[in-house]
This record gives C-alpha cells, sequence and structure tokens, in this order.
C-alpha cells in the first residue's frame, strides 16, 4: 500500500514536454528508389501525377509546366513544392534533370 508521502511525490514530477512525441509520424511519404520492374503505383498518388506529366510531355519540363497539370494553383508555393517533388523523384531514380530544372523520364526506368 501507498502512503500519502508518496503519492504526493508522484504528483510534484512534471510531464515531460516531450512525452510520446518520439512515436508519431505524420504525414510521411514514402517514394521508393526505382528498381527494375516497379511501375508508377509504387509512388503515392501526387508523385504519380508527376510522373505522368513528365512522361506524357514531348520534352523537358519545369515545376511551372507540372503545377498546373496536377491541378494545383498557379502559386509560387505550389511551384516550389512541386519542385522538390520532382528533385525527389531524380534522387530515386524515377526522373532524370540533365539541365538544372528541366525534367524527363527516367532513362535507366525507360530501359535505354
Amino acid at each position: 500500500m501507498r502512503g500519502p508521502v508518496a503519492e504526493a511525490a508522484d504528483d510534484d514530477r512534471a510531464p515531460s514536454l516531450y512525452a510520446g512525441a518520439e512515436r508519431q509520424i505524420v504525414g510521411a511519404l514514402s517514394v521508393p528508389k526505382w528498381q527494375a520492374g516497379m511501375d508508377a503505383s509504387a509512388l503515392p498518388r501526387v508523385y504519380r501525377d508527376i510522373l505522368e506529366v513528365a512522361t506524357d510531355a514531348p520534352g523537358p519540363v519545369r515545376a511551372e509546366q507540372v503545377v498546373p497539370r496536377i491541378r494545383l494553383p498557379a502559386e509560387v508555393g505550389k511551384f516550389e513544392g512541386t519542385r522538390a517533388k520532382l528533385k525527389r523523384l531524380v534522387e530515386r531514380r524515377w526522373l532524370d534533370e540533365d539541365d538544372p530544372g528541366l525534367f524527363t523520364p527516367g532513362r535507366r526506368r525507360a530501359g535505354t
């Protein structure tokens, strides 16, 4: 049985500001690295849309061209966010960026 002194000591402890935060992950999107045999279904929806625009374009695309085609408003923040996603697709080998800011379907993915 616990006495009143032990209970009071438990109540005096301040709760941690970080209690539980170490286990909460919110809004994480996983963009896998492209490997032979993978198709766009492995990507989150917005990345699939971006990849489709780049694949269907007759040449290299810029973020400013992709934004309206994926139904986003033409705002600076949307351009920057889309550019970051395009760069992530390059890092993960889904797209190529031969010239700064110009994105094309990944040659490895296309098999050339």
